[in-house]
């Protein structure tokens, strides 16, 4: 049955699971920056919570719209789309309600937006390519 109780139990987890994935996505962001720019005990110069504060958006963005793609048992780019919208909304709410306090536009902000659109992207071509096998498989001759 289609409609069973994990069917609708991956649409319940669409939105927590992307939104708690992509936070967990920063973990092995922080390992591989720390393992490749650590010399020993040492750091080799380069501050590395500059390049996690910069790059922390565009990784929880495109994990975020991914991870909601496959956790979606039907309808998965759709619900990318849904996603990437909620994303954006998030960011102009952001934007437009903390600009009192510090309106910028920095390279945080265009990371996060390009995450979005490149999750999205990214999901568009993988929904296309699953259309295609599936037309292949039901488009393919019987041999007789």
């Amino acid at each position: 049955m289609k409609n069973g109780f994990t069917y609708w139990l991956r649409w319940v987890a669409v939105l927590p699971g992307a939104l708690v994935t992509g936070f967990l996505a920063t973990f092995p962001l922080h390992w591989v920056l720390y393992f490749t720019l650590v010399d020993g005990e040492i750091i080799s110069g380069v501050n590395i919570k500059l390049i996690e504060y910069t790059l922390y958006p565009f990784v929880i963005a495109i994990t975020f719209i991914l991870v909601g793609f496959e956790i979606a048992p039907a309808n998965k780019f759709k619900t990318s789309v849904v996603l990437t919208a909620i994303w954006i909304l998030s960011f102009l709410g952001v934007f437009i309600f903390f600009s009192a306090l510090k309106p910028q536009f920095e390279l945080r902000s265009a990371l996060s937006l390009l995450g979005a659109f490149l999750g999205l992207y990214i999901a568009w071509r993988k929904s296309k390519s699953e259309s295609n096998i599936r037309e292949k498989r039901i488009c393919r001759p019987r041999k007789t």
